[in-house]
């Protein structure tokens, strides 16, 4: 292990989760990346998932305030189907790691 990956594990990252950004950095799509572009990478894509949820639970709100009692079950599907797909899109806990890493090692 470098002094990076250590660096990653003493700030919440687990060996499983340094292993699956290693699977991701050998992909042959991202082969020139490196662990250091990929964490900064996930922390960008930790406000997208924020602003992506943010959005679908506001348009569950309006069904519910406005008065669609009728269509509340599917607003809910959509909800959780959306947040699944978010959340599975943007891996929110890698993000959340490592957007919580970076402003670390920025202050």
């Amino acid at each position: 292990m470098n002094d990076f990956e250590q660096k990653l594990l003493q700030n919440g990252f687990s060996a499983k989760d340094i292993r699956k950004l290693n699977e991701i950095l050998t992909r042959d799509e991202n082969k020139s990346d490196t662990l250091q572009s990929l964490i900064q990478e996930l922390s960008k894509r930790f406000w997208a998932g924020i602003i992506s949820m943010l959005i679908i639970l506001s348009v569950f709100i309006y069904g519910i305030a406005e008065g669609h009692r009728e269509s509340l079950i599917s607003y809910a599907i959509v909800l959780i189907i959306g947040a699944i797909i978010v959340y599975f899109v943007i891996p929110m806990n890698l993000a959340w790691k490592a957007h919580r890493f970076s402003s670390n090692s920025k202050s």
